[in-house]
């Protein structure tokens, strides 16, 4: 009935009949029609109710699925709810990390403004509040001293991939004293007993594209600094705010640099990216600078102090590693221990820098140095430590660190020295611990301890605490 009607083949096979066109037939076929629309309609009358009654059951599981959805979502809500301390403190670490990548000092700012284009003009500085006392000092008793120290730095993107950079800082303090002198001093950070605010860097950096296929870079410093902020540098060591405070755990100390009395001065350094910047698995670059002996800008270069240096970044299964070697060379006049009169003598020696992460959270590094044993009372210094972040104890912004260090002395300066006993050399420990307050607070407690100060034998060991309070703005 719903199909128009096929034309039959006759009988014989030989033609087929045509549909009549009679009025009879017409009408006939149109009756035909007429009762076939009737069917269909009474037909989806009887089955349309089928079809609603069938569909009610794929409602219902439909509604179940839902509440099995609500069940699983309170659960989820419920566990959230059980572990929401453990959720908090792990957006606590996200947090702090967050606040350690934004909030910087000026070391973090100067190594970033030396490495890269910076982002945007920045102003920031720093407040250091040190309390530092010794015991068994040859002085006649237990010491305690305060010292501080004030910077204030800026920093702004110039051209295209330049930098300039220029800090400021005032400080008063000496440290507590400490008899006999140890070959480190217990705090790096007493540059200036002095109120006066100093302009102590001023520079600029840029690099320039090399045109080669492999898109390597040389880069330009020039302008007033100091060495330190080029060479020997420590991811974990070189930072007397927030990381070791001795001098044989911030630098190294059979390195000479030149510059005043707190190595700042004029001098140029030039680099060199002997790797693809595009290469994210090894990086080699050697850097060469030129200083000024006494850092006063008068006869520049007349005796410079001169470096040579080779850094290899080599990160392995996502841990950094860092390895820096060098040479140098201080043309200052410098007299013979044994012969004094030769004053006309400059020291020169060569070093390593190292340092490893071996997890996430814990870095190791290493130092040495030789120098002129006929000129110096130490012909070399060695140290070794760790850092550790506070993320095993869940405070993911502290750091612990401990170093040993060991300094030995010239067989020069003992035969200068004849009524002196001495040993081997001096040996110098360090731990601290750096508690982070907040994003702009951090305290550290700091301890020390020197065995035989000075090379000197017959000297009682030292132990030197301290305190030390440190805001970054």
């Amino acid at each position: 009935l719903l199909s128009p009607p096929h034309p039959a083949l006759s009988p014989l096979g030989r033609g087929r009949i045509k549909p009549s066109r009679s009025p009879e037939g017409r009408g006939r076929i149109k009756k035909e029609v007429t009762v076939a629309k009737r069917l269909i309609l009474v037909f989806a009358f009887l089955i349309m109710p089928g079809f609603v009654l069938a569909a009610e059951p794929s409602s219902k599981e439909v509604e179940k699925r839902i509440g099995e959805l609500e069940k699983r979502v309170e659960d989820i809500e419920r566990g959230e709810a059980k572990h929401g301390t453990l959720v908090e403190e792990l957006k606590g670490h996200v947090e702090t990390i967050s606040r350690e990548l934004e909030m910087v000092d000026y070391r973090t700012s100067r190594i970033k403004a030396m490495q890269e284009r910076v982002d945007a003009l920045t102003i920031g500085g720093g407040l250091s509040l040190f309390l530092q006392g010794v015991t068994n000092n040859g002085r006649g008793g237990d010491s305690a001293d305060g010292s501080y120290s004030a910077d204030l730095f800026f920093q702004a993107p110039i051209g295209r991939y330049g930098n300039v950079f220029i800090r400021g800082m005032a400080g008063q303090g000496s440290g507590a004293p400490i008899v006999p002198v140890t070959f480190s001093g217990p705090n790096a950070d007493l540059e200036f007993d002095d109120n006066t605010f100093k302009i102590v860097e001023a520079w600029y950096w840029t690099e320039f594209d090399v045109p080669d296929i492999l898109d390597r870079r040389f880069e330009l410093t020039v302008g007033k600094m100091t060495p330190a902020a080029i060479f020997d540098a420590n991811a974990v060591a070189n930072n007397e705010l927030a990381q070791f405070m001795a001098d044989i755990f911030v630098n190294n100390l059979a390195v000479e640099t030149g510059g005043d009395g707190n190595g700042y001065g004029p001098g140029v350094a030039v680099g060199y990216r002997f790797t693809s910047i595009y290469n994210k698995g090894l990086n080699v670059k050697g850097s060469i600078g030129l200083f000024e002996g006494d850092g006063d800008f008068v006869g520049v270069f007349d005796r410079p102090f001169a470096i040579a240096e080779l850094d290899i970044w080599r990160p392995s299964y996502g841990l950094n590693g860092n390895y820096r070697f060098y040479a140098w060379l201080n043309n200052t006049k410098h007299s013979d221990l044994l012969t004094p009169a030769d004053d006309e003598l400059s020291n020169k020696g060569i070093g390593m820098s190292l340092d490893q992460q071996i997890s996430n959270d814990v870095t190791l590094f290493a130092r040495a140095g030789f120098q002129d044993k006929d000129i110096e009372a130490f012909d070399s210094s060695f140290s070794a430590g760790a850092q550790m972040l506070g993320n095993k104890w869940r405070r993911g912004g502290d750091m612990t660190g401990v170093a040993y260090g060991f300094s030995r002395v010239s067989k020069a300066y003992e035969e200068a020295n004849l009524a002196t006993d001495f040993a081997s050399g001096e040996h110098y420990i360090e731990a601290y611990y750096r508690y982070k307050a907040n994003s702009n607070l951090s305290i550290s407690p700091d301890v020390q301890y020197v065995v035989n100060p000075g090379g000197d034998k017959s000297a009682d060991a030292l132990f030197i605490y301290a305190l030390r309070m440190q805001v970054d703005f």
